[in-house]
């Protein structure tokens, strides 16, 4: 096995972890925004903390440049995360940006980064389609329904695909951890500006203590298993081409998907099931 798809792998996994616990302090009614901003500070000094033990970080101009660039790509794109986990199931949501975004990875690797592909990559694609539709639909049959998470989600997929090409090319000359760990704490420094400015609240209401005390441990938690998860994506992709390392997403939604049903208690439905496993099947023939 080689190391880029094992870190792969492990990504995902602590990825689908962290957004089951967003997910169940969602269902909680926490408030999402400053939750997250909280998050993303906490993944920021814990990788710090691990980097100070095992690494040695330089900063560069380019690792200043590169972390604002997708910090604010970061934060731009969770506010509309969490607002679309307010509107749909994780179950349902997270399959079809991930997978669509996936998509436009997989061709944008091809344009901007000369990756060479084949004809199970390209009937991978109509599988992770044909899997989107049947994720997205309610009975299976029916289009799925136009709404405000489907256009948020839309949303998503846009900033996502622009992340994830922009990390790559970021990592041509940064350091994975120094990366992720800037990455972090520039998205915290956006979403706090976001807040001042949109939401008229000062730093003290941001960070005042008695908001998050229930949540504390859920959050602490979700941080751990989002920061390793980054890291290791990060590293992955630093080692591995991006049209081989995103589309081992489809494991995450399978993960997201048993969570999910197991212990958020969301409805199960076949025709999840098949799409989730269609996508599968697909992300595997892009990543022959």
């Amino acid at each position: 096995m080689e190391t880029w798809f094992l870190f792969g792998i492990l990504s995902y996994l602590s990825y689908a972890i962290s957004t089951s616990i967003d997910k169940y302090m969602m269902n909680n009614r926490y408030d999402t925004i400053k939750t997250n901003t909280l998050k993303m500070f906490f993944d920021g000094i814990i990788l710090l903390i691990a980097s100070s033990i095992f690494f040695n970080l330089q900063i560069t101009n380019n690792l200043i440049f590169g972390s604002l660039i997708l910090g604010s790509i970061y934060a731009f794109s969770g506010i509309f995360y969490f607002e679309t986990l307010n509107l749909k199931d994780v179950s349902s949501i997270v399959p079809y940006y991930s997978s669509a975004a996936l998509l436009f990875v997989f061709f944008g690797s091809i344009v901007f980064f000369n990756e060479i592909v084949n004809i199970f990559n390209y009937l991978g694609i109509a599988a992770i389609i044909i899997g989107i539709y049947l994720v997205l639909s309610e009975t299976g049959l029916k289009l799925p329904r136009k709404d405000k998470g489907l256009i948020y989600a839309t949303i998503i997929i846009i900033s996502s695909v622009l992340y994830s090409l922009l990390t790559k090319l970021f990592l041509n000359d940064i350091e994975p951890m120094a990366l992720a760990i800037c990455m972090y704490f520039s998205a915290t420094l956006f979403l706090i500006l976001y807040l001042h400015i949109f939401k008229k609240e000062n730093l003290k209401q941001i960070t005042h203590y008695k908001m998050y005390k229930k949540q504390i441990k859920n959050i602490f938690i979700a941080s751990i298993f989002g920061a390793l998860g980054t890291f290791l994506l990060y590293y992955a992709l630093s080692i591995g081409n991006a049209s081989k390392v995103y589309p081992l997403v489809g494991l995450q939604m399978i993960f997201i998907f048993m969570i999910a049903t197991i212990m958020l208690k969301e409805q199960f439905k076949w025709h999840k099931l098949i799409g989730i496993l269609t996508i599968a099947i697909g992300i595997f023939l892009i990543s022959i």
